[in-house]
């Protein structure tokens, strides 16, 4: 029969010491590069829709974030169009631009960025960079709030039938919803001249049957419910304005909620918004018909057509991802999980004799904030800073 060995004391302790120091040694490892390697960049935004000066956007917010450390860089362009930023560490970084010029009397959004852009330097010389802007007008109708992660486990798993998408009238003057569209759209098509929509919903009326008032909020629901009650502990969505109905697909219907025409429905029992991430358009589209479906089974609409437009992920350092460019929408909000029963709000700007206007730079990464719980039909009060 083998014996049993047995190890010297001396031995495990060695062992055991060796084990804490590369641990101790592993907890404090710093991946930081040396202060040595970091630059300068300058930054330059360009609007080439305008002519002389105007084509230097000067006060523009330009933001760089570094993808694998996280630092974030903030400042505005001076009346050339330049930003000088400093104490840069070598790494991929997302640069965005938002800005605006006033031509007449219209207020044009610039918005521009780089995606994903690898930038490091030598000779202690400043790097120089420049980004060709595009350029979007303000709208009278504009989302003001999108819940689309769905309810927390309580008990019910993965419950999103309480979504709901809230517009509001910025201007101050009476807006008609007739027969514009709500469309979420397909990844894969950012740069094309049309949208590849997944779905697409039209609000009935002839021209004048649904107004919107200047400061008026309307709520569409996915299923116009109260979904407050245990076990789902969600949102009332009784008194929404409009709600989704999938006819053909057992869908919940509220008799006394008026529903959205079904122009284009691709999948699933509702019209689903993606818990994690998705691009939704209100549209103008006076026949959505004419260009027909892609490959895909999704209908074609024209990009000229999108009122406003907001695109969303959980990680919102994905901008090699976003589903639109940046004329509809020049950055990415949410950030948030899953099934976590939160939404994203548009900020208040300012008011105007007593009215709220809400930001509106065509920019989700600017214009929206994380709001927890939803409310749909009434805007909280936060302005940002």
């Amino acid at each position: 029969m083998r014996k049993n060995m047995k190890i010297p004391f001396k031995l495990i302790s060695l062992s055991v010491f060796f084990l804490i120091l590369l641990v101790a040694l592993s907890c404090t490892l710093d991946i930081t590069p040396p202060t040595s390697m970091r630059f300068s960049a300058q930054v330059t935004i360009i609007d080439t829709t305008a002519e002389g000066m105007d084509s230097l956007v000067s006060g523009a917010n330009v933001t760089m974030q570094s993808i694998t450390y996280g630092d974030i860089h903030e400042a505005q362009t001076n009346s050339l169009g330049i930003v000088l930023f400093h104490n840069l560490l070598p790494d991929r970084y997302n640069i965005l631009a938002s800005g605006n010029r006033v031509d007449l009397t219209e207020i044009i959004i610039i918005n521009g960025q780089l995606q994903d852009t690898s930038l490091f330097i030598e000779n202690n010389d400043t790097l120089d960079l420049s980004i060709i802007a595009q350029t979007s007008r303000t709208s009278a109708l504009v989302i003001s709030e999108i819940y689309y992660t769905g309810a927390i486990a309580n008990p019910v798993p993965q419950y999103f039938h309480d979504q709901f998408t809230e517009i509001y009238n910025n201007s101050s003057q009476t807006i008609y919803l007739d027969s514009l569209l709500i469309a979420d759209v397909e990844y894969g098509f950012a740069d094309d001249s049309v949208i590849h929509a997944v779905h697409a919903y039209m609000f009935p009326g002839d021209g004048d049957d649904y107004p919107i008032e200047p400061g008026q909020l309307i709520v569409v629901a996915q299923d116009a419910i109260d979904h407050s009650p245990y076990p789902i502990n969600s949102v009332n969505l009784l008194d929404a304005d409009f709600e989704y109905y999938v006819a053909d697909k057992g869908d919940v219907d509220n008799n006394s909620v008026t529903n959205m025409i079904q122009i284009h429905h691709k999948y699933g029992i509702d019209f689903l918004y993606s818990v994690f991430n998705n691009a939704v358009l209100l549209m103008d589209v006076k026949e959505p018909f004419k260009l027909g479906y892609d490959e895909f089974n999704c209908i074609l609409l024209p990009k000229q057509s999108v009122v406003d437009g907001i695109e969303y992920r959980d990680n919102v350092a994905e901008f090699n991802m976003k589903r639109v460019d940046e004329s509809i929408d020049g950055g990415l909000t949410g950030g948030i999980p899953a099934y976590s029963s939160q939404s994203v709000e548009r900020y208040i700007d300012r008011y105007e004799e007593g009215r709220m206007i809400l930001m509106d730079n065509n920019n989700s990464s600017l214009d929206f904030h994380v709001l927890k719980p939803p409310t749909p039909g009434w805007i909280q009060e936060e302005v940002a800073e």
